[in-house]
């Protein structure tokens, strides 16, 4: 091509043609950038918020399910704390008289699921699903008392907190009383799978064969150590009247 020729062919409409679209595609690079740089922006935002909002609750997995509450009350309040601790826990350590012949008459601790109500209503009373299969199931048809102990290092507070599970911030509740087993078809059986059922969906598909029945645990005495200075005795009618989150 001629010198003349290139000169000619600037004055051409390909040439015009080619110069705007090299505009557009710069005012489309413009635009995803624009976009682009919104949603990193949106993520950021969105990042802050969640890392405010952690500060404000905590955090409890179940069944790869996570359940975020609201922060624990003040250790002063006592008895909030206890029932605090209760609902929000999803499992707790039973104590019974050991009925099995190597260790029997000592006492002997297990862990078992629990849930005093669904997680918009707590009812302060532990509900279980057991089966005299469990060792525990067994130790109760002799002597149904127990002590259920509830550890707030069950959720991410004390962890947050820096606080070890013995550390008395880390709140701790024991709740002594008799297991009752509920009569299936009555009201406050159907309570108990409601309770346990939302809290716990897996127990839907435990064996029937094992026999498991509905319980609770009738309370008639309360410790709850919070903070330093001992533990603290609560009043088991104050504190089936006492709102968690009032």
């Amino acid at each position: 091509m001629s010198k003349s020729e290139a000169t000619l062919g600037l004055l051409n409409p390909d040439f015009t043609v080619k110069k705007t679209n090299r505009r557009r595609n710069t005012g489309c690079q413009f635009f995803i950038m624009g976009i682009a740089t919104t949603l990193s922006v949106a993520s950021l935002a969105i990042a802050i918020y969640q890392a405010a909002s952690s500060h404000r609750t905590v955090h409890i997995t179940s069944e790869h399910r996570a359940k975020a509450w609201p922060l624990p009350p003040p250790h002063e309040e006592v008895t909030k704390v206890a029932r605090y601790v209760v609902h929000t826990s999803e499992w707790a350590s039973i104590a019974t008289i050991s009925t099995a012949l190597p260790i029997e008459g000592f006492p002997f601790a297990n862990i078992i699921s629990i849930s005093d109500g669904p997680v918009n209503r707590s009812s302060g009373t532990p509900y279980m699903y057991m089966t005299r299969m469990d060792l525990s199931g067994k130790d109760l048809l002799k002597d149904t008392r127990a002590t259920l102990s509830f550890s707030e290092a069950q959720s991410d507070y004390c962890k947050n907190q820096g606080y070890d599970p013995e550390d008395p911030r880390c709140a701790r509740v024991l709740l002594s009383g008799q297991i009752i087993e509920l009569k299936r078809g009555t009201a406050e059986a159907s309570l108990a799978q409601n309770a346990l059922f939302t809290r716990h969906p897996v127990m839907a598909t435990w064996p029937a064969g094992h026999n498991f029945f509905f319980a609770k645990l009738n309370i008639t005495h309360i410790y709850v150590l919070d903070f330093f200075g001992g533990a603290f005795e609560a009043d088991v009618d104050e504190y089936f009247k006492t709102d968690p989150f009032a």
